[in-house]
């Protein structure tokens, strides 16, 4: 079934057409999602670990429909982009690991905006919640194994090179 979603025409005209809105365009896209996702993560993040402290903690509450937007931005080109290589794609260690970085990355994600962002007497009072500054930590971690990973997947000639894989 996946060979033939490879072989399909939608992933064919991506994979090949020589139109600027085809895979150029969706990769554009992807990159779009991913600076959105990984900024507003990340100021969310620096905002839990106490920078800047001048803003208030409560008003990050209007980061995350940014956040989701920038995801479902990236999960819907990233889509269009893996049936072009679906074979490759699924052989590569590295590619794995950016969909657990990603899958993990928005589970801290929303457990932040559940744990952090719903303890509104926490948030007027501007102090973070027990476990906020952790949940940042590891939700950081996780977008950056996301990113790391998925530029690895560019390379797959040098990951094997250098580890082995």
């Amino acid at each position: 079934m996946l060979e033939a979603i490879e072989n399909s025409a939608l992933s064919t005209w991506i994979r090949e057409s020589p139109a600027i809105y085809g895979y150029t365009l969706i990769l554009a896209a992807h990159a779009v999602g991913l600076a959105i996702v990984m900024g507003t993560a990340t100021a969310i993040a620096l905002r839990l670990l106490g920078f800047p402290k001048e803003v208030p903690l409560a008003a990050m509450r209007k980061v995350f429909p940014v956040t989701f937007f920038g995801f479902w931005l990236n999960a819907i080109s990233g889509v269009l982009l893996y049936i072009t290589e679906i074979a490759k794609m699924n052989a590569m260690p590295a590619f794995w690991g950016k969909m657990s970085g990603v899958a993990l990355g928005m589970v801290f994600l929303l457990i932040i905006r559940k744990r952090v962002f719903g303890d509104t007497a926490s948030l007027e009072l501007g102090v973070v919640p027990a476990g906020g500054r952790q949940l940042a930590y590891a939700m950081m971690f996780c977008w950056c194994l996301a990113l790391i990973a998925g530029r690895l997947t560019g390379y797959p000639a040098l990951v094997t090179m250098y580890f082995g894989i």
